[in-house]
């Protein structure tokens, strides 16, 4: 008599069990929500000519990733309230992708800032790709928590943006989210 069951057909099957279990293991949506997320190809037909800040020389995914000039101080910019979310955030997970070609980008920063209105100090943090990334010619994740003061409103204006203090070269960014969290 044969058997249908064999130890190692079913050891095929475990990671698909495993992962089926572990994705009832991510935040909820009551305790996560994406304030900003975009992996630059979403440009492609709405806009012709492609902005410059879009590049296809360097992708983490898909065609285009942004890519800021040596001579840009300020990059492109998002800015939202803290509304976009169910909730007031306590913090913010900051995530991406950087392609640098080599060391010398100088000081190039991933910026979110809060505006507060006057109401109290604004919130303004950094992630300095030059500190952040050691590899060079391929591309590093990049993550960065920022923990939020109790105090803030809905109204208060999150921006987030790329600064450049000093002149360096290329930097190509891709697949970049931030995400607020209870």
């Amino acid at each position: 008599m044969t058997s249908c069951f064999s130890w190692s057909s079913a050891f095929r099957w475990w990671p698909i069990l495993i992962s089926g279990l572990l994705a009832g293991c991510t935040p909820s949506d009551d305790k996560a929500c994406t304030i900003f997320s975009s992996d630059f190809e979403q440009f492609e037909g709405w806009v012709s000519p492609l902005p410059a800040f879009l590049t296809q020389e360097q992708a983490h995914s898909g065609r285009h990733s942004y890519s800021m000039s040596p001579d840009e101080e300020f990059g492109l910019g998002y800015t939202t309230t803290l509304s976009q979310c169910r909730f007031v955030p306590q913090k913010l997970r900051l995530s991406g992708w950087a392609y640098l070609p080599n060391g010398r980008v100088r000081t190039a920063i991933l910026v979110v800032s809060i505006n507060c209105h006057g109401r109290r100090p604004d919130v303004w943090q950094g992630l300095n790709l030059d500190i952040s990334v050691a590899r060079y010619q391929v591309w590093v994740p990049l993550f960065k928590y920022i923990d939020l003061p109790d105090d803030l409103l809905p109204t208060d204006e999150l921006t987030f943006h790329v600064w450049r203090s000093e002149k360096g070269e290329l930097a190509f960014l891709d697949d970049l989210k931030l995400e607020g969290l209870q």
